[in-house]
């Protein structure tokens, strides 16, 4: 991301910049920035994100779309070596390329960077319309044929983060709950973290440790393996969410209002699903289920 996008997504965030901070702010800081900005690790112990909804300009979201398509290109090119589309119909041997699924074909996909597009053969069937994604595999008549797939993903040396901390996840809070409570709409109290519907990023701090969680309420039944698909996505699918890029990794992916309990760590990120009826204690000794 250049300076430019950075200085958009704290924009679009809320988040002001003094003149010192707009100096020395650049891609490897901006993060730490945004996070002493939001009130994350300071006397503010709690912090909720809520993506934005509803109408905006063309202009605006081609900007946002742009700003996902940065990013997630800036996250595969630690992983492969890429070219662009138009310089990678030049190379008559296997060639590494990053781009965005414009739309499904019969035979594959179209996808698409800033230098063109290029229909891609493959069976893949898990890829969709919107997904950002690095592909290795050769140019023939004006085609690319995929022989492997690179996901911007979970980092692969992330590692759980020690909870020291009881943390209830629950769509209904009642009495007797223990440690920090992550509620949606719920009524605000010291120990209750609220303030989102569908889709909240949520950092609490305590003495000095930060945990971040992604709390979703799934339009229709996500189970295990699709809940990986989203962390190897970096993407929320949902309708109507503009912000809906993972940007940092999360330590907890909940999944709430969601028909079953079942609980998955994948490369140290524990992913829990709980139903309307059911709350999830997350402590030291793993992860509880039990009945609102």
């Amino acid at each position: 991301m250049n300076k430019k996008e950075i200085i958009g997504m704290f924009l679009d965030r809320g988040v002001l910049l003094s003149p010192e901070d707009l100096e020395k702010i650049n891609e490897k800081n901006y993060m730490q920035i945004l996070e002493s900005k939001s009130g994350v690790g300071g006397k503010k112990e709690h912090a909720v994100n809520e993506p934005v909804r509803g109408k905006i300009s063309t202009e605006e979201f081609i900007k946002i779309c742009n700003r996902k398509f940065e990013f997630l290109r800036e996250t595969l090119l630690k992983k492969i070596e890429a070219v662009s589309i138009n310089k990678g119909r030049k190379v008559f041997s296997e060639v590494a390329i990053i781009g965005r699924v414009k739309e499904l074909t019969g035979r594959g996909f179209v996808i698409e960077d800033v230098t063109g597009e290029t229909e891609v053969v493959t069976e893949n069937k898990e890829v969709n319309a919107g997904d950002v994604l690095g592909m290795r595999g050769f140019f023939k008549e004006n085609r690319f044929f995929l022989e492997q797939t690179t996901w911007p993903d979970i980092p692969l040396d992330n590692s759980p983060k020690p909870i020291q901390t009881k943390i209830t996840l629950t769509m209904k809070v009642k009495e007797n709950m223990e440690g920090f409570i992550i509620s949606p709409n719920a009524e605000k109290s010291e120990n209750v973290i609220t303030g989102f519907e569908k889709f909240g990023m949520i950092k609490t701090t305590k003495e000095g440790k930060g945990i971040r969680i992604i709390a979703y309420s799934p339009s229709k039944e996500i189970n295990e393996d699709d809940a990986v698909k989203i962390l190897k996505k970096r993407i929320i699918p949902e309708e109507g969410i503009l912000e809906n890029l993972i940007t940092e990794i999360p330590d907890i992916f909940w999944l709430f209002d969601n028909k079953r309990n079942w609980t998955r760590n994948y490369k140290g990120v524990v992913i829990i699903s709980s139903d309307e009826n059911s709350f999830a204690e997350y402590g030291m000794e793993g992860v509880r289920f039990g009945k609102i």
